[in-house]
């Protein structure tokens, strides 16, 4: 009888352990695809035997395994990370190439204006070609704008994803937290192991965090060494971001202290690269259009309208911007004026003037560039003059950004193809010219103009024309085949002048013209003879020189050396595409990289649903077994008890 009831309790043991062993089976099956669930296993422990050898079952109740391995998990989260960093990344810079293109397309729009002011330049007196010159100014000022828009926007979208992103850090560390107190209740927790591992790898697609295993499943979570979780609590993340246009920074803790090198994964550290180079282009796309707009205005004022009046700006960029360092204790204040755009620093960042013992320091953000200006008052780094009014203190800075936001709102000064600068202020004609433009040319010599450009430096033989006459027509007369003077209409000398196979004619710019201190200097050449005359007049509607000049900009210099606004503007456009195309292959091999670290750690701790059946079939098997033992057990205590009775 004792046996028999042993055999019973024998075969009840290991139905009751076949029986959590197909729950645990059951538990895995239905449980494959819940984000950290790990493998469970049964393992069962023999009792030991009584004195008569024989066995009594397995030990109840049955341990459950977690499959897990600690390497495993941590490069999933690592991987993780990398991964949605380069995700986040590669969509902001495809997005940063898709607003220079379409009717964000600057190139596209600066190249058909200028092109279309080099066939005005031959066509000077066609008015339809004007007014396509002008409708092509306005294209561009909306590329300006459209580029400038969307790229705001797409950094506003950045600064709303991190907030939102920090907010769902905060709420896993939390989670977390929890985790971390329940385990000590109850250490080692399945369900709380699980739980644990989906919240540490949603967190690792926010940000790079490493972790360290406590007591009790307990984890203690850090990035680059700052703390962010332990057994006390977890820490809050915060945004911090004082300017729209700043950088955002994550800083911990109520004191806000700043995490370190811990933004450059997860998309928390995507975005933040993201933002950054969103106001690289930004930066890159006013410094153009200030650029742009400085170097067509100043060539604008270089010649004349069709009228014969100077030219006016064509585009309207904001003013230098002067910020003050928030430390400064002294009580200057900067006046800053741009007077050579094309020679600022092309990255444009501007310029940070600083103050000390050695005078006054202008650095250029984000190189090693730096120029040594002196004391002042009058302070002129490449491209600007800057005066200083009342007294600097040592230690004292000052942001200088010579465009800000420029792109975003720049914009035509006229609508009228009138204020097109097209003509030379001065072209020279041999013999006399009539007041019709007739012209009589009864030279016995050869003059005749080789080239008119402007220059700030005259050649050094040049015959200077004083700025009061600049806009007069004049007459150069030969004294002898070697000397000449320069008159105006009342027959008054303002000049005079040698020759020698040609001369240079300087015409001084006014003061009060946006192109003082300039030149425009016409060379002479051939022979000449006593008594020949060369007017020099007004180069009058038929003349399109000074749109060719504004033409050729485009292939001129921008600033940067070997540089020039098309360059420029490539440069800005090629980069933007290749950047997106450098992102989108590094995406690409991360997200291979986390295919390899999912696989890897799914064979160790995943769930495989066909051999899960199979391990089910033969629990199922080995219960019915032990259900058998019990039912042949009962079957011959029945007998013994009829055979007894």
């Amino acid at each position: 009888m004792s046996s028999l009831a042993a055999a019973i309790n024998a075969a009840l043991s290991g139905i009751e352990a076949f029986e959590e062993a197909i729950q645990t089976v059951s538990t895995n099956i239905s449980n494959e695809t819940t984000p950290g669930y790990a493998l469970r296993t049964v393992e069962t422990e023999i009792s030991a035997a009584d004195a008569s050898g024989a066995g009594s079952g397995v030990i109840d109740p049955a341990i459950v395994q977690r499959a897990a391995d600690g390497f495993a998990a941590a490069r999933l989260n690592n991987a993780t990370s990398a991964n949605e960093s380069a995700q986040t990344l590669s969509a902001a810079l495809s997005a940063i190439d898709q607003a220079l293109q379409g009717s964000g397309d600057i190139n596209k729009a600066a190249s058909a204006f200028f092109s279309d002011l080099s066939t005005l330049a031959s066509e000077p007196t066609n008015s339809t070609q004007a007014a396509t010159v002008l409708a092509d100014a306005g294209n561009l000022v909306n590329a300006f704008h459209a580029a400038a828009k969307n790229l705001t926007s797409q950094s506003s979208g950045i600064t709303q994803s991190l907030q939102q992103e920090v907010a769902s850090a905060n709420q896993l560390l939390s989670q977390l937290a929890t985790i971390n107190k329940e385990l000590q209740t109850a250490p080692n927790d399945n369900s709380l192991l699980d739980e644990q591992q989906a919240a540490l790898n949603s967190l690792s697609g926010l940000i790079g965090i490493q972790t360290v295993p406590l007591q009790n499943g307990a984890v203690e979570v850090t990035v680059n060494g700052t703390v962010l979780l332990d057994q006390s609590g977890a820490q809050n993340l915060s945004l911090a971001q004082p300017t729209p246009t700043d950088a955002p920074e994550i800083a911990v803790g109520p004191s806000k202290v700043p995490l370190n090198g811990g933004n450059a994964s997860g998309s928390i550290g995507g975005n933040i690269s993201a933002f950054q180079d969103i106001e690289n282009v930004l930066d890159s796309i006013d410094f153009f259009a200030g650029t742009f707009a400085s170097s067509v205005n100043q060539v604008q004022a270089e010649g004349l309208t069709g009228s014969g009046s100077q030219g006016s700006p064509l585009f309207t960029v904001p003013p230098p911007q002067v910020v003050a360092g928030k430390t400064n204790t002294g009580s200057a204040t900067l006046t800053v004026n741009v007077t050579n755009a094309a020679a600022l620093p092309s990255n444009g960042e501007g310029y940070i003037l600083s103050f000390g013992s050695s005078g006054w320091t202008a650095t250029v953000p984000g190189t090693t560039q730096s120029f040594s200006l002196g004391n002042g008052p009058t302070l002129s780094p490449p491209g600007l003059t800057i005066t200083v009014n009342g007294n600097a203190a040592s230690g004292d800075t000052f942001l200088v950004n010579p465009s800000p936001g420029a792109a975003a709102s720049i914009s035509l000064a006229s609508t009228s193809p009138s204020v097109l600068a097209i003509a030379d202020p001065y072209v020279a004609t041999a013999g006399k010219v009539s007041a019709s433009g007739a012209v009589t040319n009864n030279n016995a010599g050869s003059e005749k103009e080789a080239s008119g450009t402007v220059t700030s430096k005259p050649a050094n033989d040049a015959t200077i024309i004083p700025a009061a006459n600049f806009g007069q027509a004049l007459t150069l007369t030969f004294t002898s085949p070697t000397a000449y003077t320069i008159t105006n209409a009342s027959g008054a000398t303002v000049a005079s002048g040698t020759w020698s196979k040609g001369t240079e004619i300087a015409f001084t710019y006014p003061s009060s013209s946006p192109a003082a201190g300039q030149f425009f200097e016409i060379s002479l050449s051939g022979s000449a003879a006593k008594g020949d005359v060369v007017s020099l007049n007004q180069g009058g509607a038929s003349n399109g020189s000074n749109a060719q000049r504004l033409a050729n900009l485009f292939q001129g210099s921008s600033g940067s050396a070997n540089s020039s606004l098309k360059s420029a503007i490539l440069s800005i456009v090629g980069d933007a595409g290749s950047n997106a195309s450098a992102a989108k292959m590094l995406a690409g091999n991360t997200q291979n990289n986390l295919t390899s670290a999912q696989q890897n750690l799914s064979a160790i701790a995943g769930v495989d649903t066909n051999s899960q059946a199979v391990v089910l079939t033969q629990y199922q098997q080995a219960f019915q077994a032990a259900s058998q033992v019990i039912s042949i057990a009962n079957q011959m205590f029945q007998d013994l008890v009829s055979a007894i009775s």
